[in-house]
Formats: C-alpha cells, structure tokens, sequence
C-alpha cells in the first residue's frame, strides 16, 4: 500500500451560538497558521486562490452571520477546513507526519479544549488508515493500493449499479447513525450526546484500550494504542476491530444491504426514555461472541433521570435471546431481519445462508419449552421484486446436512421449514412494506 504518512484530524460541533462561531472561527485559524503557512484558500466551494490573511478575516468574519458556509485552506501536504451547515460545524486538518510530531501535544491539546467547548465528537487516525478503511471507488483506492490487493477485498453492488468496495466490513468503517458519527480509530473523543445512542458507560468499559479517561464530565477520551502510524499492525488492527465490536457498531447501522454477517458482541433495544444492553462475555469475563458467552451483563439506561441498572448473570441463553417476539396463544416465537439483495453480488445467497444457520443452529436447553413446542419463525423481509426470487433451490444445494421442507407461496409471502437434528426454524419471506405492523406477524 501507498502511504501519504499523515495525521487526519475531525471535530463536530453542535448547538452553536453565534458569540461560540465567533470563538470557533478564531481559533481554528489560529491553530492553523500554528501548523503550517497556508498558500491557498478556497471559499463557499470557489476556485482556489492565494492565500490572503486580510480576504480570510473578512470572509470569516462575515461567515459568523450565515446558518452555512465553507473555507479550505492548504500549505504544502497540509490543509485544513471548517464547514458550517445549518448549525453544525465540522473542522478538519490534515497535515504531514513531521507536522504532526512536532506538534502532537499542542494537537491533543487543542482537541481537547474544543471537545469541552461544543465538541460533539472528535477523531485523531492516520490518513492511510482512513483511506484503506473508507475508500469504496475502485478508481480512487487505485492510488494507493494495487489492483491484487483490491481484488481481494468484500464487494456490493450500488442502486446505479456500480461495483464498489464494502466498506463496512472494514474496522474503521465511518458509519452515521442518528446524526452520530460512529467509527473506530487512534483516538476519539465522544460527548454526552452519544447517551441516547451508546451510553457512554459502555464506552467507558471497553476492554484492550490504551487508554480510556474523561477529560471532563461531558467528554469521554479512548486511545486504542500508542502511535496512530502503526495502525496496520496485527495486534492494532485487532483492537481496532475489539473496540468496533465491543460497542456493536454494525449492528446499529450499515449501508450494504445485508449487514457485516458477524456475531454480536453486545445488542441493544430502544424504547422512548430507556435504553437496554447486553453484553456478551466469556468465562475470563472478556467480551465474546453472543453464541460463545457464558456471562451476560445486562444494563438499563435511565435516559430521563440519566440512571442505570446492571445486572451481571452466569449461565446459556434461552430461545426467547434469539427469538424474542412471543405469541403465548399461537405458540409462536419470532424474530426478523430486513435485507436487500439487490446490494450483494451473489443476489444475496451467502447472507440468507449465514442468517438461516445464525437463527437454526443455537443451542438451547432441551427443558426449555418453549423452544421445543412452539413455531420458531424468522421473518425475512426483502423488496417487492425479490419476493418472486428466493434462491431456495442453491440454499438447500448448499446447506445439505439441513433438511429443507417444500418451498410455499402465499399471497405476499413465501415460506419454507428447516430442520437441524432437534433444531427447527420457519422461515417467512415477506414484503418490507409489511415490516411495521409487527404485532400482526403471524409466521404463516
């Protein structure tokens, strides 16, 4: 790989006012004429010019009064921006490793001092790590990978139909959920706005960090390991990976169509002033897979009266974790997934395979009743046009120690039964259109 060896640095703010703009404004261009001397500037998208410190003034000065509005300016390899946009400002600075070395403590600093003003998240990483993790355009990951290498990695298929690379199956993925920023990376700063998402306290236990400190009451600071330029080391790309996962991150948000097809680490469930979590561990109390976990800590988060609840539990899971929808009259258990094949480059049969093995091969507790006398559907909903194309025929030519019932359609649905030694799991097909009105899910 390529390597441009430089330092990227972001900061989001929210809920600014105009006298904290104003502060903003002065000290981000402050903090870069510290860094480096700039040559150009460009404005509200124009053209770049020479870089002039009385154009710049007026031009800022001016931006104060505006709800949206951009400024890039660069030196060398170094640039650095500030874009505001209907009250959300997004800072950003790239500059060369020298740069960055010689000024780390003033860097960390500054980042710090912003975060406590407004800070809404922060992020410190290598450049080349953010690109490898990033980068989906085959043309622009050309410029810094070989054409081998990139022939190895995930592929999806994009609404226009473009090949790109799947990004989210990468540690340092940026994914949005929420208006939050969620990745993992060097170093990262989040605020109190992540409660409502992430209780902080979640993020404040993760396991295999660096360091994990709050900076203030409101601002929470994870380092994954020491220097930010060996982030494809083995041992770093692995805390990279530990810390993506102990937060669930994947399985809160993704943009591919049928996930990252990966076990949980932790799983979450949202209600309008209470957020629940489990988290998975294993006999050393380390977070684990959730079918490999022998411990469970299960929190509830107060968002109201910003208290919570830990319950720490030793045991095997039952068949109401994985199928937590329960009709008591129908004797039926269900959950549901929602994909779109049209994303994968194989219509979407290596993610049906992993979802019917992920809800068909658990291992229950044969007292467990429930399980062994109630239907136990998963509820797969897909678009419209994929209804009709169910890859049933390759799935069942692919999963030959599953024994497959006849494949049945239904108006708006299709079904067909699996059976794994005592294991067994209807699975529906249904229309997205249909996914709201869950309480009407009657499995066939």
């Amino acid at each position: 790989m390529k390597k441009e060896e430089k330092l990227f640095l972001t900061i989001q703010y929210q809920e600014i006012d105009q006298h904290t703009l104003r502060r903003l404004i002065q000290d981000w261009l402050i903090f870069v004429r510290i860094l480096f001397e700039p040559r150009w500037l460009a404005l509200d998208q124009a053209n770049q010019q020479s870089f002039s410190l009385a154009d710049c003034v007026a031009f800022l000065k001016h931006a104060e009064t505006l709800d949206s509005f951009s400024i890039y300016v660069g030196g060398g390899a170094n640039e650095a921006s500030l874009r505001l946009v209907k009250g959300h400002l997004l800072e950003k600075h790239l500059v060369t490793k020298a740069v960055f070395t010689e000024n780390q403590k003033m860097i960390l600093d500054y980042t710090e001092v912003q975060m406590k003003m407004k800070g809404l998240f922060a992020s410190l990483r290598s450049y080349d790590e953010f690109l490898f993790h990033n980068v989906e355009k085959m043309a622009e990951r050309r410029r810094f990978q070989e054409e081998a290498a990139i022939s190895q990695l995930p592929k999806l298929r994009r609404p226009n139909g473009e090949v790109v690379v799947d990004c989210n199956q990468f540690a340092g993925y940026d994914i949005f959920y929420k208006g939050l920023t969620l990745t993992s990376c060097w170093r990262m700063y989040f605020s109190r706005f992540y409660r409502n998402v992430i209780p902080l306290a979640v993020i404040e236990e993760v396991q295999q960090v660096e360091q994990s400190h709050w900076i203030s009451p409101q601002v929470l600071m994870i380092e994954l390991y020491q220097d930010p330029f060996n982030w494809d080391n083995t041992s770093n790309r692995g805390y990279q990976r530990f810390f993506r996962d102990q937060l669930g991150i994947d399985q809160l948000a993704w943009n591919n169509g049928i996930g990252i097809l990966r076990e949980p680490f932790i799983e979450y469930a949202y209600s309008e002033r209470m957020i629940q979590t489990v988290q998975y561990q294993n006999d050393r109390l380390q977070p684990a897979e959730k079918k490999k976990a022998t411990h469970f800590v299960t929190r509830r988060f107060d968002l109201v009266n910003d208290q919570q609840q830990v319950k720490r539990v030793r045991g095997t899971l039952n068949a109401q974790a994985y199928f937590p929808w329960v009709d008591e009259q129908r004797m039926k258990m269900m959950n549901y997934i929602v994909i779109d094949p049209s994303y994968a480059l194989d219509g979407g049969v290596a993610a049906y395979e992993y979802y019917l093995r992920n809800f068909l091969e658990i291992e229950v507790d044969l007292r467990d009743g429930r399980y062994q006398e109630y239907l136990v559907i998963l509820n797969i909903y897909v678009p419209e046009e994929y209804l009709a194309q169910i890859p049933y025929r390759q799935l069942k030519e692919k999963m030959t120690d599953v024994k497959f019932s006849r494949f049945k359609k239904k108006k708006e649905q299709a079904f067909f039964d699996l059976k794994k030694d005592a294991n067994h799991l209807r699975v529906n097909f249904l229309q997205v259109s249909a996914l709201p009105q869950l309480e009407e899910l009657s499995g066939g």
